[in-house]
């Protein structure tokens, strides 16, 4: 694993199983929380989003992680855009992931959910 030195931080990763109530409502029928080493990169500056003439701090980070190997503890993890990233507390949203190398790690682009004003 390369530069496992700089994945100090540790996230959870949060992964929600959606299934249809009698209704056909979308329902969330399990959560699945796994804990992982990162690094943590933010990106760029300080940035401010406007909605509805009120202004949000803007906070975008990027998760460096170990490429998830079936041979691992953490096997079977696959990452998704409709999952979220916890990290110092706060729940960040998936803007997309990608691939290091050959499998060699994974870069999850985050931007902290609620910062739009939603």
């Amino acid at each position: 694993m390369k530069n496992a030195g700089r994945r100090d931080r540790y996230i959870t990763h949060r992964a929600e199983t959606l299934t249809q109530d009698s209704y056909g409502q979308p329902t969330v029928s399990a959560t699945t929380d796994t804990n992982m080493w990162a690094e943590v990169v933010y990106a760029g500056s300080a940035g401010e989003s406007m909605k509805a003439y009120q202004i949000f701090p803007q906070r975008d980070l990027t998760f460096v992680v170990h490429h998830p190997n079936p041979t691992d503890d953490v096997a079977g993890v696959s990452i998704a855009q409709d999952d979220a990233i916890i990290f110092e507390s706060r729940e960040d949203e998936i803007l997309g992931v990608e691939e290091i190398g050959r499998r060699d790690g994974l870069r999850i682009f985050c931007k902290e959910k609620g910062t739009d004003g939603r």
